[in-house]
């Protein structure tokens, strides 16, 4: 059986690379969002920690706005899978590297998300759990166990960064400058509680580098594909004799 000489040629990878580019742009954006709202929660550490977050979440503006913060920081992790894919995929043979950390980033930043806002929304939503002195103690206590979950989940976007830097070395489709600003935010990452309330926003600036170059690479794909299917298509002529179809 013959094969159809009507086939179009297959696509490059980096042609499906646009969505999830607009995906990583928005997550990038998501996260900081979120981040700069979780800024506004009170300091845990100290003597004072206690009445400073009961006067906090005896605010109702401020339960809204930790409600808020969980709704915006778990949508940056679902649409920041889908650009993991596309970054996967420009990372060649260490994807599943990249895989991995931005996995395990992503699975630490929504239990952060929860951790850290559960207490407002429980006190919003639920008649019998008051702002008392007594359950403040367990938002500080929450308050602790989220930004814990945001030093594993830049310890997973360290491996992910890293993989990235190294892939970076050995191929051209990552710019050099990619490489090394991500290389830069992994090493920032390791100091783990020293650095996990700036590293998150750190990263999310990389994201939307990284989303800037796979949306480019897509348009640069798709034009690419455009010219020569027009450099392809030639009017069939039927061979003498015989009757156009």
């Amino acid at each position: 059986m013959m094969a159809s000489h009507n086939a179009e040629p297959a696509q490059p990878l980096q042609h499906r690379d646009l969505w999830p580019g607009i995906a990583g742009l928005a997550a990038a954006g998501l996260l900081i969002a979120g981040y700069v709202l979780w800024w506004r929660t009170p300091d845990v550490g100290g003597s004072g920690a206690l009445r400073r977050v009961l006067f906090f979440y005896l605010k109702e503006s401020n339960r809204d706005a930790s409600e808020a913060t969980a709704l915006v920081l778990l949508a940056a992790g679902l649409l920041f899978l889908f650009f993991l894919v596309a970054l996967s995929r420009l990372a060649g043979n260490r994807s599943h590297l990249v895989l991995v950390g931005g996995t395990v980033f992503t699975s630490f930043l929504m239990v952060a998300a929860i951790a850290g806002n559960i207490f407002a929304i429980t006190v919003e939503h639920t008649d019998v759990f008051p702002v008392l002195p007594g359950t403040s103690l367990i938002a500080i206590l929450l308050l602790n166990a989220a930004y814990a979950a945001i030093v594993a989940a830049m310890a997973g976007a360290a491996v992910m960064l890293f993989a990235v830097w190294r892939a970076a070395q050995d191929s051209h489709g990552i710019p050099p400058w990619l490489g090394w600003s991500g290389l830069v935010v992994a090493v920032l990452s390791l100091a783990g509680p020293f650095s996990a309330w700036l590293t998150p926003v750190l990263l999310a600036a990389w994201v939307l580098g990284a989303s800037v170059v796979l949306i480019l690479n897509a348009l640069e794909s798709r034009r690419e594909g455009t010219k020569r299917k027009g450099e392809g298509e030639t009017p069939a002529v039927p061979p003498p004799g015989q009757a156009a179809p």
